[in-house]
């Protein structure tokens, strides 16, 4: 079971990064980093964990 796990990951990182993003997951769940692929800086989920309509980003959380 878990080489299935591993093998949903794996395509769904390079469906990601097919779509233009580095889609790494958030720890702890709930949002996946949709900034570029191969980026320097913090990973970042501007769609979820927004707290408002008028925010920029959502998630934001270091690279490991």
């Amino acid at each position: 079971m878990s080489g299935r796990k591993t093998h949903d990951e794996a395509a769904s990182l390079a469906a990601g990064h097919a779509a233009g993003y580095c889609w790494m997951p958030r720890p702890g769940g709930g949002g996946r980093c949709t900034r570029r692929p191969g980026h320097d800086d913090d990973h970042v989920d501007f769609y979820n964990g927004r707290q408002s309509i008028t925010d920029v980003e959502g998630y934001r959380w270091r690279q490991r």
